[in-house]
Order: structure tokens, then C-alpha cells, then sequence
């Protein structure tokens, strides 16, 4: 029951969670001594070897659920952080939930990354000598943040937003008049702040946020860490390109907005001028009233899990996002793709459009349908929005440019050189 967790304390709920989750599955690898799957070469149990960094100091990182980078923006962010931290530290990621997917696990494996369930974290805390650790998202961090606090409180903690989700929330509740929206803004601005105030350094994922977030706490040290796009293929030219496409997890309630927001008072506009047009809506976890939108022209797809022929052979990715915060992966993934993009004011925050160059922006529905038409038929103008929003991509959002803002903002926090870099008590890796 959301309301009866919300009036618990945090650590009582993280303990109640882990004991929930995890009781029986842990109490059989406690017996094993495997209380975390550690690097180490002959564990046969992990079916694969892990890539070991036998230098530089732990850094922990903890968030709710194991990242799937092929399902939402978030976990391929935070995919990209751990491989970050993996070229300087030894990265330990401890997530919260039940679940496990040893395909997503496997990948972390190898890039140097070792995992463990969050019913482990005291013992971790106990053996090690962590630099820093990395809470990411509001409930996980404050859920935590007492118990690293406790267990060494000498540790630098950086509070990962992912977004600002009381401005998202706040956004919600200003566009819909929803009453528990506006209830949730309350409550994440209050999780949100206090979680700030406790912690060394707060990751905000654009500007926006980071000016929201120094408005409810400041003096604050604050560090913009975006979504991270590698640089794709560019795929088939504009005349052997056809469609629009649409993408984002439907368990993130802006993206169901959007699709709503199109597909009743963007595209039959879209349509009238381009009447072969066709939209994809590609996400995980459609509700049936996302899915009741399908027809000739409007194709769900749900869930894919190859998305490189949709981006190398739609014409224009469409993000009509009307509420949110952060930066929104969808649109840097389309550029990383070359494909052109067409935007609202809330989908472009944070990526540093200039409208016409990287990005067409519009937030009124009728300007919205003539930039798509705009774009979906002018070659030269397509172009143009092809290479100048690649190009924005390797100068902002690679791997190389945040990582290495990732890495400096842990190091600037100081002491890494007087932390040990060993496991407390023993010299063998467990």
C-alpha cells in the first residue's frame, strides 16, 4: 500500500524490503559465503568471469532495480556511469529489488562492475573501505543514505537525481489539475531536499533541474550529469526513409501524455498534409488505453528489442512531451542515430537546441503538426537536422564527454588517496 509505505521511515522500509525480497534467497548464499558475486576467476557459479581491477578505490552504487538499458533511458545512463567508474575504481552496484536478469548482469560482469543484493549491504560496508557511494533516485537514496552514513561516516555520498521528480510531478499537476499529482510533488520535494542537504554532491541531469533543486537548497554543490548516447550508424539516407516514431516506457506516466497528446490533436493534422505518414509507438508496458490508438496509421509495437532498423529507417522521431524534468534519453538516443527530431519546449530542456539546427521545437499542436510536415518533406531541411543534431551528440553526450564529468566530479570530493583501497579486515577477495 503506497500511502501506508509513505508514512514509515526509510530505513525501516529499506530493511522491510530486503527482508520481503531476499530472506530465503540470501540465507542459501550466506551458507555459501557468496554475499556478493565478486570478481573472481573461480567462482563457477557465475558462468561467465568478470573482468577484475585489482587497483583504484570501491565506489558504491546503489539504485532500486538492476539496469536494462534496452527498456528505458534511465538504466542505460546509469549502464553508462558504472562503465565510467570502471576506468579508474572498482564499482560495486548493490541494487534493492527482487529480481534478477542475469542477462543484464552478465554485461556489468564483464565491464569490471560487481553486483550484489541490497540484503548484503551492511556485511559490504563492514569489509570494505568505499571512497564514495552513489544513491540514485530519490526513495533508494533516502531509504540508504542513514545506513552508508552509519556504517563509515567518513564516506563521500553523491545523491543521483536521475530527474528533479517534484518538478515533474509539480508539471504534471499544473497541466492535468491532479490532485495526486500534486500530492507526490509535495512529498519529492521534501525526500528530494533533505536528501540534498545529507549528501557531498547531488547529480542533477540538466540545468533545469540543477537551477530547481539550488532554488529549494542553496549552497548545495551541484554537477549536471545527462543521458550518455554512444554515436550510431546514421542508417539509410531521407528518400529510402519513411514513418514516424515514437519511444519511451510507459511506466513513466509523460510518456502515455505524449502519445494521448499526439495521436488526438497533432497527427490528424500530420495526416491531412502527409496522408502516407504512419506513426510506430514503441515502449514497454502499453495500457490498454495507449494500445486502444492502434490502427492503419498508428502501429503499437510495445516492447523491441532491436531498435536499430526503427531508427535507421524512420524519417523523424516525434517526442510531444508536454510535463517532465531531466533530460529525456529518447530524443539523444534518435540524434546519437542521426534521426532528426521533432520536440516540445519540456522535451528540449536541458539538450541545448537551437530550434531549426539541432531539433524542430514547438509546443502549440498546430505548430507541432507543420514542423513534422516540415521536416517529414524537406530533404535539405532533414539533412540539415540529421548532421547538426549527430554532431551535438559527440560534443555533449558521448561516453568520453560525461564520463569524464562523472569521474572528475567524484574525484574533486578529495581523500581518494587516503581511503584504503583494500577490503577491511582481509586481503583476499571474498
Amino acid at each position: 500500500n503506497e500511502r501506508l509505505g509513505e508514512r514509515l521511515p526509510p530505513s525501516l522500509k529499506f530493511r522491510l524490503k530486503c527482508a520481503g525480497n531476499d530472506a530465503l534467497h540470501t540465507l542459501g548464499r550466506l551458507r555459501q559465503g557468496a554475499r556478493a558475486r565478486e570478481h573472481q576467476a573461480t567462482d563457477t557459479r557465475l558462468g561467465a568471469r568478470v573482468k577484475y581491477r585489482s587497483s583504484g578505490p570501491f565506489v558504491l552504487v546503489v539504485d532500486d532495480s538492476l539496469p536494462r538499458p534496452d527498456r528505458d533511458a534511465g538504466s542505460a545512463r546509469m549502464v553508462a556511469i558504472l562503465e565510467a567508474l570502471a576506468e579508474w575504481s572498482r564499482p560495486l552496484f548493490v541494487y534493492l529489488s527482487k529480481h534478477e536478469w542475469p542477462e543484464y548482469e552478465r554485461p556489468l560482469w564483464d565491464a569490471g562492475v560487481e553486483t550484489a543484493r541490497a540484503v548484503n549491504l551492511r556485511w559490504l560496508m563492514r569489509e570494505r573501505s568505499f571512497y564514495a557511494a552513489v544513491l540514485s533516485r530519490p526513495e533508494t537514496a533516502e531509504a540508504v543514505i542513514g545506513e552508508v552514513r552509519r556504517a563509515d561516516p567518513r564516506i563521500k555520498i553523491v545523491f543521483d537525481m536521475v530527474d528533479a521528480h517534484f518538478v515533474r510531478f509539480g508539471r504534471e499537476h499544473e497541466l492535468t489539475g491532479d490532485a495526486e499529482a500534486a500530492r507526490k510533488a509535495e512529498r519529492f520535494r521534501k525526500i528530494e531536499t533533505r536528501v540534498a542537504r545529507r549528501s557531498d554532491l547531488v547529480w542533477c541531469a540538466s540545468d533545469a533541474d540543477a537551477e530547481s533543486l539550488s532554488r529549494e537548497v542553496p549552497g548545495v554543490p551541484l554537477e549536471v550529469v545527462p543521458t550518455i548516447h554512444r554515436l550510431r550508424d546514421r542508417g539509410q539516407p531521407f528518400e529510402e526513409r519513411s514513418g514516424l516514431l515514437f519511444l519511451g516506457n510507459f511506466r513513466h506516466r509523460p510518456n502515455a501524455d505524449a502519445v494521448h497528446f499526439f495521436v488526438r490533436e497533432i497527427f490528424p493534422a500530420v495526416r491531412a498534409a502527409v496522408p502516407e505518414a504512419m506513426l510506430s509507438v514503441v515502449g514497454d508496458e502499453a495500457p490498454p488505453d495507449i494500445r486502444a490508438h492502434e490502427s492503419e496509421s498508428v502501429k503499437i509495437l510495445g516492447y523491441v528489442p532491436d531498435l536499430g532498423p526503427l531508427f535507421a529507417g524512420s524519417r523523424l522521431m516525434v517526442a510531444p512531451l508536454r510535463f517532465g524534468a531531466g533530460i529525456k534519453g529518447k530524443i539523444g538516443e534518435a540524434l546519437a542515430h542521426g534521426l532528426p527530431v521533432v520536440t516540445t519546449g519540456v522535451g528540449a530542456e536541458g539538450m541545448g537546441f537551437t530550434h531549426g539546427e539541432e531539433a524542430l521545437v514547438a509546443d502549440d499542436p498546430r505548430e507541432f503538426a507543420q514542423a513534422v510536415v516540415r521536416a517529414y518533406t524537406d530533404a535539405a531541411l532533414w539533412q540539415r537536422l540529421s548532421d547538426k543534431g549527430h554532431a551535438h551528440v559527440r560534443r555533449r553526450f558521448t561516453p568520453e564527454v560525461v564520463g569524464r564529468v562523472v569521474n572528475e566530479s567524484l574525484r574533486s570530493l578529495g581523500g581518494e588517496a587516503e581511503r584504503p583501497h583494500a577490503a577491511r579486515g582481509t586481503k583476499r577477495q571474498v
